[in-house]
Protein backbone atom coordinates (compact mmCIF):
# COMPACT_ATOMS: atom_id res chain seq x y z
CA UNK A 1 0.00 0.00 0.00
CA UNK A 2 1.53 3.29 -0.66
CA UNK A 3 1.89 5.97 1.78
CA UNK A 4 0.27 9.45 1.23
CA UNK A 5 4.02 10.98 1.03
CA UNK A 6 4.36 8.81 -1.83
CA UNK A 7 1.30 9.62 -3.29
CA UNK A 8 1.66 13.36 -2.81
CA UNK A 9 4.98 12.90 -4.53
CA UNK A 10 4.15 10.59 -7.51
CA UNK A 11 1.37 13.40 -8.09
CA UNK A 12 3.42 16.31 -8.69
CA UNK A 13 6.10 14.35 -10.52
CA UNK A 14 3.64 13.05 -13.22
CA UNK A 15 2.25 16.46 -13.55
CA UNK A 16 5.57 17.74 -14.36
CA UNK A 17 6.67 15.41 -16.47
CA UNK A 18 4.02 15.21 -18.37
CA UNK A 19 3.23 18.60 -18.69
CA UNK A 20 7.33 18.81 -19.53
CA UNK A 21 6.71 15.95 -22.58
CA UNK A 22 3.62 18.51 -24.01
CA UNK A 23 5.53 21.10 -24.28
CA UNK A 24 8.18 19.55 -26.08
CA UNK A 25 5.57 17.87 -28.54
CA UNK A 26 4.43 21.34 -29.20
CA UNK A 27 7.66 22.80 -30.20
CA UNK A 28 7.89 19.53 -32.25
CA UNK A 29 5.00 20.16 -34.25
CA UNK A 30 6.28 24.41 -34.18
CA UNK A 31 9.34 22.79 -35.88
CA UNK A 32 7.14 21.04 -38.19
CA UNK A 33 8.67 17.73 -36.82
CA UNK A 34 6.18 15.51 -36.50
CA UNK A 35 5.38 12.62 -38.62
CA UNK A 36 2.49 14.09 -40.14
CA UNK A 37 4.76 17.13 -41.32
CA UNK A 38 7.39 15.38 -43.15
CA UNK A 39 5.25 15.21 -46.13
CA UNK A 40 6.55 11.10 -47.36
CA UNK A 41 9.94 11.35 -46.34
CA UNK A 42 12.89 9.61 -48.06
CA UNK A 43 14.69 7.63 -45.54
CA UNK A 44 18.54 8.37 -44.92
CA UNK A 45 19.71 6.62 -41.93
CA UNK A 46 23.04 4.55 -43.58
CA UNK A 47 23.96 3.45 -39.72
CA UNK A 48 24.76 -0.30 -39.13
CA UNK A 49 22.83 -0.66 -35.90
CA UNK A 50 20.12 -3.73 -35.27
CA UNK A 51 17.63 -1.99 -33.55
CA UNK A 52 17.35 1.15 -36.09
CA UNK A 53 18.13 -2.03 -39.63
CA UNK A 54 14.89 -4.10 -38.07
CA UNK A 55 13.09 -0.61 -37.38
CA UNK A 56 13.42 0.36 -41.45
CA UNK A 57 13.09 -3.19 -42.34
CA UNK A 58 9.79 -3.93 -40.68
CA UNK A 59 8.46 -1.12 -43.64
CA UNK A 60 6.51 0.49 -40.18
CA UNK A 61 8.01 3.73 -40.49
CA UNK A 62 7.44 4.16 -44.21
CA UNK A 63 4.09 3.47 -44.40
CA UNK A 64 3.02 5.69 -41.07
CA UNK A 65 4.64 8.92 -42.77
CA UNK A 66 3.25 7.81 -45.96
CA UNK A 67 0.09 8.00 -45.36
CA UNK A 68 -1.56 11.14 -43.97
CA UNK A 69 -4.09 9.45 -42.10
CA UNK A 70 -1.68 7.19 -40.29
CA UNK A 71 0.24 9.92 -39.84
CA UNK A 72 -2.30 12.19 -37.72
CA UNK A 73 -3.33 9.45 -36.19
CA UNK A 74 -0.14 8.48 -34.63
CA UNK A 75 0.79 12.09 -33.75
CA UNK A 76 -2.57 12.90 -32.33
CA UNK A 77 -2.18 9.66 -30.30
CA UNK A 78 0.96 11.12 -29.29
CA UNK A 79 -0.22 14.27 -27.57
CA UNK A 80 -3.68 12.37 -26.33
CA UNK A 81 -1.71 9.82 -23.99
CA UNK A 82 0.19 12.38 -21.95
CA UNK A 83 -3.37 14.26 -21.44
CA UNK A 84 -4.85 10.73 -20.54
CA UNK A 85 -2.70 9.83 -17.90
CA UNK A 86 -2.23 13.47 -16.69
CA UNK A 87 -6.19 13.32 -16.09
CA UNK A 88 -5.87 9.55 -15.22
CA UNK A 89 -2.62 8.65 -13.90
CA UNK A 90 -3.45 5.29 -15.05
CA UNK A 91 0.31 3.71 -15.93
CA UNK A 92 -1.39 2.31 -19.25
CA UNK A 93 -1.53 5.25 -20.83
CA UNK A 94 2.71 5.70 -19.30
CA UNK A 95 3.43 2.84 -21.15
CA UNK A 96 1.73 3.45 -24.70
CA UNK A 97 3.23 7.05 -24.60
CA UNK A 98 6.80 5.78 -24.24
CA UNK A 99 6.61 2.81 -26.60
CA UNK A 100 5.09 5.68 -29.28
CA UNK A 101 7.77 8.17 -28.17
CA UNK A 102 10.45 5.96 -28.58
CA UNK A 103 9.04 5.13 -32.02
CA UNK A 104 9.19 8.28 -33.20
CA UNK A 105 12.32 9.04 -31.79
CA UNK A 106 13.76 6.40 -34.13
CA UNK A 107 11.50 7.20 -37.10
CA UNK A 108 12.92 10.88 -37.01
CA UNK A 109 16.53 9.71 -36.88
CA UNK A 110 15.85 7.39 -39.93
CA UNK A 111 14.45 10.33 -41.69
CA UNK A 112 17.01 12.98 -40.59
CA UNK A 113 20.22 10.41 -41.07
CA UNK A 114 21.78 11.62 -37.62
CA UNK A 115 21.62 10.28 -34.01
CA UNK A 116 19.62 13.54 -32.45
CA UNK A 117 19.72 12.36 -28.79
CA UNK A 118 17.35 15.33 -26.95
CA UNK A 119 14.28 12.94 -26.84
CA UNK A 120 15.98 10.00 -24.89
CA UNK A 121 15.78 11.97 -21.84
CA UNK A 122 11.87 11.86 -22.72
CA UNK A 123 11.79 8.52 -23.25
CA UNK A 124 13.31 7.54 -19.95
CA UNK A 125 12.15 9.75 -17.63
CA UNK A 126 8.36 8.42 -18.56
CA UNK A 127 9.45 5.34 -17.76
CA UNK A 128 9.06 5.01 -13.90
CA UNK A 129 5.90 6.10 -14.67
CA UNK A 130 4.82 2.43 -15.36
CA UNK A 131 5.07 1.02 -12.38
CA UNK A 132 2.76 1.84 -9.21
CA UNK A 133 4.57 0.30 -6.05
CA UNK A 134 6.60 2.67 -4.27
CA UNK A 135 9.67 0.51 -4.49
CA UNK A 136 9.93 0.17 -8.29
CA UNK A 137 9.33 3.77 -9.17
CA UNK A 138 11.86 4.84 -6.99
CA UNK A 139 14.49 3.05 -8.40
CA UNK A 140 13.37 3.60 -11.96
CA UNK A 141 12.95 7.41 -10.98
CA UNK A 142 16.86 6.94 -9.59
CA UNK A 143 17.57 5.41 -12.44
CA UNK A 144 16.87 8.15 -14.88
CA UNK A 145 18.79 11.13 -12.61
CA UNK A 146 21.87 8.30 -13.24
CA UNK A 147 21.53 8.45 -16.84
CA UNK A 148 20.89 12.20 -16.99
CA UNK A 149 24.89 11.47 -14.89
CA UNK A 150 26.38 9.55 -17.48
CA UNK A 151 25.05 11.57 -20.49
CA UNK A 152 27.56 14.36 -19.25
CA UNK A 153 30.14 12.64 -17.70
CA UNK A 154 31.41 10.19 -20.36
CA UNK A 155 30.68 13.13 -23.07
CA UNK A 156 33.82 14.89 -20.75
CA UNK A 157 35.64 11.03 -21.05
CA UNK A 158 35.03 10.55 -24.68
CA UNK A 159 36.61 13.94 -25.22
CA UNK A 160 39.62 13.36 -22.88
CA UNK A 161 40.30 9.72 -24.12
CA UNK A 162 40.04 10.53 -27.54
CA UNK A 163 42.24 13.63 -27.13
CA UNK A 164 40.10 15.64 -28.63
CA UNK A 165 40.02 18.09 -25.25
CA UNK A 166 43.55 18.98 -25.88
CA UNK A 167 43.77 19.73 -30.01
CA UNK A 168 43.93 23.50 -29.55
CA UNK A 169 41.89 24.04 -33.17
CA UNK A 170 39.54 21.44 -32.04
CA UNK A 171 36.49 23.60 -31.48
CA UNK A 172 37.73 25.97 -34.23
CA UNK A 173 37.74 23.99 -37.01
CA UNK A 174 34.19 21.93 -36.02
CA UNK A 175 32.68 24.96 -36.17
CA UNK A 176 33.73 26.16 -39.69
CA UNK A 177 31.52 23.72 -40.81
CA UNK A 178 28.81 23.52 -38.12
CA UNK A 179 28.08 26.78 -38.50
CA UNK A 180 29.12 27.34 -41.96
CA UNK A 181 24.71 27.77 -42.98
CA UNK A 182 24.67 30.32 -40.36
CA UNK A 183 28.09 32.35 -41.58
CA UNK A 184 26.71 32.39 -45.00
CA UNK A 185 23.22 33.58 -44.09
CA UNK A 186 23.38 35.91 -41.49
CA UNK A 187 27.06 36.71 -41.60
CA UNK A 188 26.36 39.81 -39.47
CA UNK A 189 24.34 38.94 -37.15
CA UNK A 190 25.36 38.43 -33.03
CA UNK A 191 25.86 34.95 -33.20
CA UNK A 192 27.59 35.05 -36.65
CA UNK A 193 29.75 37.17 -34.87
CA UNK A 194 30.67 35.00 -31.92
CA UNK A 195 31.30 32.26 -34.06
CA UNK A 196 33.63 34.04 -36.30
CA UNK A 197 35.10 35.46 -33.11
CA UNK A 198 35.76 31.83 -31.86
CA UNK A 199 36.92 30.59 -35.36
CA UNK A 200 39.51 33.43 -35.67
CA UNK A 201 40.98 33.12 -31.87
CA UNK A 202 41.95 29.87 -31.54
CA UNK A 203 43.05 29.96 -27.75
CA UNK A 204 39.91 31.17 -26.38
CA UNK A 205 37.71 28.56 -28.45
CA UNK A 206 39.68 25.92 -27.03
CA UNK A 207 39.91 27.32 -23.44
CA UNK A 208 35.88 27.40 -23.80
CA UNK A 209 36.06 23.76 -24.97
CA UNK A 210 37.76 22.86 -22.05
CA UNK A 211 35.16 25.20 -19.76
CA UNK A 212 32.66 22.15 -21.39
CA UNK A 213 34.45 19.59 -20.55
CA UNK A 214 35.24 20.22 -16.95
CA UNK A 215 31.37 21.67 -17.00
CA UNK A 216 30.56 17.62 -17.94
CA UNK A 217 32.94 15.57 -15.98
CA UNK A 218 31.54 17.85 -12.79
CA UNK A 219 28.77 15.18 -13.24
CA UNK A 220 30.67 12.67 -11.56
CA UNK A 221 30.23 13.96 -8.29
CA UNK A 222 26.47 12.70 -8.99
CA UNK A 223 27.42 9.08 -8.27
CA UNK A 224 28.96 9.39 -4.94
CA UNK A 225 26.48 11.98 -3.34
CA UNK A 226 23.26 14.01 -4.05
CA UNK A 227 24.60 17.16 -2.21
CA UNK A 228 25.60 18.79 -5.43
CA UNK A 229 22.59 18.07 -6.90
CA UNK A 230 21.33 21.67 -7.47
CA UNK A 231 24.30 23.03 -8.48
CA UNK A 232 23.98 20.20 -11.27
CA UNK A 233 20.96 21.50 -11.95
CA UNK A 234 21.88 24.47 -13.09
CA UNK A 235 24.85 23.53 -14.76
CA UNK A 236 23.25 21.35 -17.01
CA UNK A 237 20.88 24.58 -18.60
CA UNK A 238 23.98 26.43 -18.41
CA UNK A 239 25.34 23.67 -20.87
CA UNK A 240 22.15 23.88 -22.95
CA UNK A 241 22.45 27.69 -23.28
CA UNK A 242 26.02 27.54 -24.22
CA UNK A 243 25.40 24.66 -26.60
CA UNK A 244 22.95 26.29 -28.61
CA UNK A 245 25.05 29.64 -28.37
CA UNK A 246 27.95 28.54 -29.70
CA UNK A 247 27.08 25.06 -32.02
CA UNK A 248 23.71 26.01 -32.54
CA UNK A 249 22.85 22.82 -31.07
CA UNK A 250 19.13 22.43 -29.22
CA UNK A 251 19.60 20.11 -26.69
CA UNK A 252 17.20 22.11 -23.79
CA UNK A 253 14.74 18.77 -24.10
CA UNK A 254 17.44 16.88 -22.30
CA UNK A 255 16.57 19.32 -19.81
CA UNK A 256 13.58 17.26 -18.64
CA UNK A 257 15.62 14.82 -16.90
CA UNK A 258 16.43 17.80 -14.68
CA UNK A 259 13.58 16.86 -12.85
CA UNK A 260 15.23 13.72 -11.58
CA UNK A 261 17.64 16.00 -9.79
CA UNK A 262 15.37 18.05 -7.19
CA UNK A 263 14.29 17.30 -4.08
CA UNK A 264 11.26 16.50 -3.97
CA UNK A 265 10.99 15.37 -0.85
CA UNK A 266 11.50 18.26 0.98
CA UNK A 267 9.84 20.25 -1.36
CA UNK A 268 7.86 23.11 0.13
CA UNK A 269 5.18 22.76 -3.23
CA UNK A 270 4.64 19.04 -2.15
CA UNK A 271 4.28 19.55 1.60
CA UNK A 272 2.31 22.10 1.19
CA UNK A 273 0.07 20.14 -1.16
CA UNK A 274 -3.48 19.55 -0.51
CA UNK A 275 -4.30 15.86 0.61
CA UNK A 276 -7.96 15.93 0.30
CA UNK A 277 -8.12 14.44 -3.36
CA UNK A 278 -5.64 11.89 -2.54
CA UNK A 279 -7.48 10.62 0.37
CA UNK A 280 -10.81 10.38 -1.68
CA UNK A 281 -9.78 8.45 -5.04
CA UNK A 282 -6.51 6.85 -5.93
CA UNK A 283 -3.94 8.06 -7.76
CA UNK A 284 -1.91 5.11 -9.08
CA UNK A 285 -4.30 3.06 -10.92
CA UNK A 286 -3.21 -0.93 -11.70
CA UNK A 287 -4.18 -0.86 -15.05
Amino acid sequence: MQTIEFLKEYRWKANFVFAGALMILCYRWMSDSLLSQMEQPLFLFKERESAYLWLLSSGVPQWISSNTIAAVTFDSALFLFPMLFLLSQRRVFSVLFSILLLFYFMTFNLVTGHHYHSLTGLIVITIPFWFRKEEKFHVAWELARYYLLYIFASAALWKITRGSAFYEPQLSEILKSQQLYLLIQQPDSLHARLVQYLIANVQISHALLLANVVLQLSFVVGFFTKRFDSILFWLAILFCIANYLVMSIFSFELLILNLSLLDWKNSKMIIKSDLSGLRSQPVISNH
